[in-house]
């Protein structure tokens, strides 16, 4: 997630996801950027979070959107381009076809807005999963830089196995059985495997198979070099 104005760490629980629009038609005219707004209630109604989406709107300027951001103390999250073809006449329809991307980032910024204030759920959904294994893997890290015992580094592995399993059972994938070979090496390339493997569950799960493949190549590029 690109949180272009705001801190991840202290989400306000109002935010705007925008796209720049790439290309475009009449119906879109005089517009760079379509953007939608989402509000998180502080509030839960028992273990469920309460949020509001509003209806997208096309803004003439990424300026105009920091602007409005900076005066209402909105975080601001970029979603990229979308590429609109000329014949596009219902705007809707189209907005529509990008909404499980929307969703996805949504999913990211309400895990930050949970943990800034406390909040509790039964299940874990597929980004606390994602969160959790990143954070998992870099515990790891730390715990093999620091020389730490053999045992306590094992059973840290185990939860990361116990996580391939959950995140496979939410959605095909996830191949975290990979960097579990070489999560315990010394090498310091492992370390950039942790970061590239992270970033490419997230680009599964947004399902941005074009930035999931980059990455995957540079995953397999350190691999390669590793005993």
């Amino acid at each position: 997630m690109n949180l272009e104005h705001g801190d991840i760490k202290k989400p306000t629980g109002n935010a705007i996801i925008y796209w720049m629009i790439k290309g475009g038609s009449s119906e879109l005219e005089g517009a760079e950027i379509i953007a939608t707004n989402f509000i998180i209630s502080p509030l839960q109604f028992g273990k469920e979070i309460l949020l509001v989406n509003f209806p997208p709107v096309l803004l003439e300027s990424r300026e105009k959107l920091l602007e409005v951001a900076e005066i209402n103390n909105i975080d601001i999250i970029r979603g990229g381009e979308i590429a609109v073809s000329k014949d596009i006449k219902d705007f809707q329809k189209f907005y529509e076809k990008q909404i499980h991307k929307y969703n996805g980032m949504i999913q990211e910024y309400l895990l930050a807005f949970k943990e800034k204030n406390n909040m509790k759920t039964e299940e874990k959904n597929l980004p606390e999963l994602i969160h959790e294994t990143g954070a998992v893997m870099e515990h790891v890290r730390q715990l093999v830089k620091k020389k730490s015992k053999k045992g306590i580094i094992r059973g840290k592995i185990e939860k990361l196995r116990e996580l391939q399993r959950d995140l496979n059972s939410e959605m095909r994938g996830f191949d975290l059985g990979k960097i579990i070979r070489y999560i315990d090496k010394p090498d310091s390339q492992v370390d950039s495997l942790v970061t590239l493997y992270t970033q490419k569950f997230i680009a599964i799960f947004l399902e941005d198979y074009e930035k999931a493949s980059i990455l995957k190549q540079e995953i397999e590029k350190i691999e390669k070099n590793l005993p």
